[in-house]
């Protein structure tokens, strides 16, 4: 629901995560090159490393880029499958970088859906004080609020996988409070050298989770920041991802997606916008 703040992270230049990828021919991506017979023929993994330039609005006052190496996102990436266990990241999403991997383990796998056990991060965390300390003024809206952590959550997701598409439906329960339904929808349209993934997603946060991120409790209250409660929210999304091969080792990519928070979220006293956007240009090399 909020984005992360990575202000920290990206000062250092640096933004570590794993993500591991299924090989099953429905749902892996083509590009894992390394295979061993170690264990079985059942163990593929795959090293890559990005560079990134990216522009992104936070919902949260005066929460803004305010400085280069907010705008640079370096990774490296592990891709690593082994007899139904993985850690992936959505490759078809601009923002799979921003939210890091999923662990998880293939419950059932069919031609045409799959049904999945997982952990991830649904709702990146945030801390006021390194809001305000990166933002290099005042914000008094903020001053005194407690941090807010990451919203992981164990949950099931129902994968439908058509010819060029994937539909996929997460329900999980989070650490930090409450419940977390989304959906998300992925089409692939190749034009020449280009895969072009167009995307659109819907996700609910139960009143728990609302009240966790935006809200603000009796004991936050201020001379700034007035008590709220909220009850339940979502947040809507359309994107645009692209990718394009350099050569053998290098890809471009590019993404922007689009988000539509609902009133619930906006009228909270710490938000200060309901539409965000976020646009992202990079490059991949592939070990």
């Amino acid at each position: 629901m909020l984005r992360n703040t990575l202000m920290t992270y990206r000062s250092h230049f640096l933004s570590i995560f794993l993500a591991f990828i299924s090989v099953s021919a429905h749902a892996a991506d083509p590009q894992l090159k390394n295979e061993t017979t170690v264990f079985d023929k059942t163990f593929s993994w795959q090293a890559m490393g990005s560079i990134s330039g990216v522009y992104e609005q936070g919902p949260i006052k005066n929460d803004n880029q305010s400085s280069f190496g907010n705008y640079l996102n370096i990774s490296l990436l592990f891709d690593v499958y082994y007899k139904g266990f993985f850690i992936q990241s959505n490759h078809r999403r601009s923002e799979a970088v921003t939210l890091g991997g999923e662990i998880g383990y293939e419950l059932i796998v069919e031609d045409n859906w799959e049904l999945d056990i997982l952990h991830k991060t649904y709702v990146p965390g945030y801390n006021p004080e390194e809001i305000i300390k990166n933002s290099h003024n005042d914000i008094p809206v903020l001053e005194g609020l407690e941090e807010r952590n990451f919203g992981q959550g164990l949950g099931i997701r129902y994968s439908r996988f058509y010819e060029d598409s994937i539909l996929s439906v997460d329900l999980a329960g989070l650490s930090t409070s409450g419940w977390v339904a989304d959906v998300f929808y992925s089409q692939l349209v190749p034009y020449r050298n280009w895969d072009i993934y167009l995307g659109a997603g819907f996700t609910h946060y139960s009143q728990g989770v609302t009240d966790y991120f935006v809200g603000v409790d009796k004991n936050e209250v201020s001379d700034n920041r007035s008590f709220y409660e909220p009850g339940s929210s979502y947040k809507a999304q359309v994107e645009v991802f692209a990718r394009h091969p350099i050569s053998k080792k290098w890809s471009f990519s590019a993404g922007i997606t689009q988000s539509y928070y609902s009133t619930a979220i906006k009228n909270s006293p710490i938000i200060g916008k309901q539409h965000l956007t976020e646009v992202m240009l990079g490059v991949l090399y592939v070990f």
